[in-house]
C-alpha cells in the first residue's frame, strides 16, 4: 500500500517539475540544482534566495533522501498485523500537511532530474543542466568553477 501512494506521488511530482520546467525555460537566468541529503547541508542556503535573485539565479536544492525519510515516518511502530498497517498508514497519509508532501515532491522530482542528468552521487551541483560539480556543498566556490570552466580556464 505504501508503495503504491509512493509511486503516485512520484507521478505527481514529475508532472509538477514538467510543468515548472517549461514555465522557467522562458527565464535568462542561470539553472542551478543542488542535490544533496538533509544530513549535508548547503552552504549559501539560508541566504540562497536572495543571494540567487541578486545575481539572476535559478537555484533548485534537491533533498534526495526525502521519501526514505517519509517511508521511515509512516511506517515507524506499525503493529506487525498487515490489515491494521494498512489502516494506520492510510490515517498518516490523510493526515500529511504541505510542508510533508512538498518534501516528498521535492525528493521524487530531484531523483528524476538526477537521473535524466546521469547524476550518481552527492552533494552535486548541476549548471544549466550541462555542467555538474561534485562533492561540493558551497554554492559560491562551485559557482566560481562553474563560471571559470566556463570562461575556457580550468577551476
Amino acid at each position: 500500500m505504501i508503495r503504491i501512494v509512493f509511486i503516485m506521488l512520484m507521478l505527481a511530482a514529475v508532472i509538477g517539475f514538467s510543468r515548472a520546467h517549461a514555465a522557467s525555460a522562458n527565464q535568462q537566468a542561470l539553472s542551478v540544482e543542488v542535490f544533496t541529503t538533509a544530513d549535508r547541508e548547503v552552504q549559501w542556503e539560508l541566504e540562497a534566495e536572495t543571494k540567487a535573485a541578486d545575481q539572476n539565479i535559478d537555484l533548485q536544492v534537491y533533498k534526495l533522501d526525502g521519501i526514505q525519510l517519509f517511508e521511515t515516518q509512516l511506517s515507524n511502530n506499525l503493529p506487525t498485523n498487515p490489515d491494521q498497517s494498512k489502516q494506520i498508514a492510510l490515517q498518516r497519509i490523510q493526515q500529511l500537511d504541505k510542508r510533508a508532501m512538498a518534501a516528498v515532491q521535492n525528493a521524487a522530482v530531484g531523483l528524476a532530474k538526477a537521473m535524466q542528468y546521469g547524476v550518481d552521487r552527492y552533494p552535486a551541483i548541476v549548471f544549466d543542466g550541462k555542467a555538474v560539480v561534485y562533492g561540493m556543498t558551497d554554492l559560491s566556490i562551485a559557482l566560481d568553477h562553474y563560471r571559470t570552466w566556463q570562461a575556457g580556464g580550468r577551476p
